[in-house]
């Protein structure tokens, strides 16, 4: 796998948020798989890969976005990614940005089908 980024506390931290989004996900679903709403209708996406595949779709739909749209993009996802995290627990931003990255990818899905 490729990282998006070679900075060191970003990579932890995205590291940290995804095992602890994949134990999240594996507790709400009773596997590693959630669902996104594409077009509405809902699809069911597994995660392949275990914690290594969530950090991919974390790389992509959450530090690639920052990376897209702001210029000091790895500061403000440290900021960010911080106030995901309480130690290694997930807080209630860091469900935010989940269900903020799976609106988006329900949208690119969507936008793919039509």
């Amino acid at each position: 796998m490729k990282l998006i980024t070679k900075n060191f506390r970003l990579n932890a931290l995205a590291n940290t948020y995804s095992a602890a989004l994949y134990d999240h996900i594996c507790q709400e679903n009773g596997a590693p798989a959630f669902t996104i709403n594409a077009n509405s209708s809902p699809i069911k996406v597994e995660i392949v890969g275990g914690i290594a595949g969530l950090r991919e779709l974390v790389d992509e739909f959450y530090l690639n976005a920052l990376k897209k749209n702001y210029q000091g993009w790895e500061a403000a996802g440290i900021a960010l990614m911080g106030k995901c995290l309480k130690g290694t627990v997930l807080t209630k931003s860091g469900l935010e940005i989940w269900h903020s990255m799976v609106n988006d990818m329900g949208n690119s899905v969507g936008e793919v089908q039509r």
